[in-house]
């Protein structure tokens, strides 16, 4: 198998780590930007702070006895990975916060909400950064290929037209409805886009970095993943699908994995396992989701 023995070893660093939020932000920040065809460069936010995994992980030794957020399990994924990279920007080095979850409001009503104004310490430049972590499974409909989430209430054409038309452009388009001290500024609007890209399986390839190893298939079909020299691991909570390789996750063979996937499918559209060799190194995570999706 094309996995990379170096990543490996940041992913075992990885879940050595005991609190879920430092391991989920570790993740999070290491994790590729995803879906960057999509989106033209200059406004793709790069975490230049960290060019490499040893500099992640020695600020992250600089950090982690720091008091960070709790109670965040009744919180929906993407709130929770906001909570993690305002944690990040408030600790970095390179970013000072200005404002975050700023809602404008004209009157009663809210035109919109920005999700992160950094600075830049060096340069001093402005930002305007929205967040967004999307696990999109790639579908053809009419000859045409589509993006779309599991729910299939989401799909990437809507969230580029709604960040690129809309989130971004918030700013200036009421500059009135910010504190007033920010009117004046000129934010340079960046888009930080986070989570997978899942492949049909029968057409998907594995590449050297499980963070970007996905893929899905239907259940009559789970079979096509049957070997005898792997283990899985489902993984029921959304909040975990940011490192779905967790070590405190059960192991199981496949038999196991068949007899349990069918409860999940009775009350949800999908649910993410992640493959592993039988030496724990991971391989890949996967959405299985019922027979008619995505109809």
């Amino acid at each position: 198998m094309n996995l990379k023995p170096e990543i490996q070893a940041n992913l075992k660093q990885i879940d050595e780590i005991e609190s879920k939020f430092h391991r989920d932000l570790l993740a999070l920040l290491y994790s590729p930007f995803v879906f960057a065809d999509f989106f033209p460069k200059n406004f793709q936010f790069k975490l230049l702070e960290f060019p490499n995994f040893e500099k992640l992980l020695t600020w992250f030794r600089s950090i982690e006895s720091k008091p960070h957020p709790t109670n965040l399990d009744r919180i929906r994924l993407g709130k929770y990975a906001e909570e993690l990279m305002l944690f990040y920007f408030q600790n970095s080095n390179y970013f000072s916060v200005i404002d975050a979850n700023l809602q404008l409001i004209d009157g009663k009503i809210t035109v919109g909400e920005i999700d992160f104004l950094l600075e830049e310490k060096q340069n001093l430049e402005k930002i305007h950064l929205e967040l967004a972590i999307k696990f999109f499974l790639e579908v053809t409909v009419d000859g045409s290929v589509e993006w779309i989430g599991p729910s299939t209430k989401d799909n990437l054409s809507k969230k580029q037209s709604k960040l690129m038309n809309r989130q971004l452009k918030i700013p200036k388009q009421y500059p009135h409805l910010l504190p007033f001290h920010l009117q004046l500024i000129e934010f340079k609007p960046q888009i930080l886009l986070k989570g997978a890209a899942f492949i049909e399986f029968k057409k998907y390839t594995l590449s050297e970095n499980p963070l970007k190893n996905a893929w899905w298939l239907h259940v009559e079909e789970l079979d096509s993943i049957k070997q005898p020299n792997l283990l899985f691991a489902i993984v029921p909570n959304r909040k975990d699908w940011i490192f779905p390789f967790n070590k405190r996750l059960e192991r199981m063979n496949f038999q196991q994995l068949k007899f349990e996937i069918s409860d999940y499918l009775e009350l949800q559209n999908e649910i993410m396992i992640t493959r592993f060799l039988k030496d724990g190194t991971p391989i890949d995570r996967g959405f299985i989701v019922r027979s008619n999706w995505p109809h």
